[in-house]
């Protein structure tokens, strides 16, 4: 009769066991489907923003038969540097690829701030900067450069180039704010590395 007891028990276990181990497996499955599918959302390849040079109806003012002299590429810097607007970080950050930056795991947008001796910010939302005139919280990265450097790159002929030769020149300061699982999370790594050489390690 003991023995009898015992084994009922044993049977019970085993089925719990089972149980447990089988729930395990299909939370384990779940979870995997959860991030593939959250992966697929946040990293999915983004349409490319196109935007017109902000600088386009300065140049053509000053250009005679297409061309522009050493004085007037001062005229238009110049000018430019008066109507400063967000149109002229806009342009840049798209030109240097902010379109690929994404929301966090946990939804956070990228936030960038730029300081040409007048602090801007841009919250990048589905890859479109949404750019102002002011500080903002938590921000991402800080890019520093003057008003006459980011003309100077909205004028060349490559940007990313030139604001590769900005950064490497000392020119142009850019200082990661957030972690590096942030930055990775929201897609800063690549960029970083772009503009730099260097490799963030996570």
């Amino acid at each position: 009769m003991v023995s009898e007891k015992v084994n009922i028990r044993d049977k019970k276990r085993g089925l719990k066991r089972a149980l447990k181990i089988l729930i395990g497996v299909f939370v384990i499955i779940l979870i995997g489907l959860i991030v593939y599918f959250a992966y697929l959302g946040i990293f999915s390849e983004k349409e490319k923003i196109v935007l017109e040079n902000p600088l386009k109806d300065i140049v053509l003012k000053y250009s005679v038969g297409g061309e522009v002299s050493a004085e007037e590429i001062d005229a238009i810097v110049e000018e430019a540097i008066l109507e400063f607007n967000e149109d002229y970080i806009n342009y840049l950050l798209v030109a240097l690829g902010i379109n690929n930056l994404h929301k966090s795991f946990t939804f956070e947008t990228p936030k960038i701030e730029i300081d040409v001796g007048e602090v801007w910010s841009s919250e990048i939302i589905d890859g479109v900067p949404n750019t102002n005139k002011n500080e903002i919280e938590n921000e991402d990265i800080k890019i520093s450069l003057t008003k006459q450097e980011a003309v100077m790159a909205l004028l060349s002929q490559n940007i990313e180039q030139f604001m590769k030769d900005s950064v490497s020149g000392g020119r142009t300061n850019i200082e990661m704010v957030a972690g590096k699982v942030e930055l990775f999370s929201k897609g800063y790594l690549s960029l970083y590395k772009d503009l730099t050489g260097d490799e963030l390690e996570v």
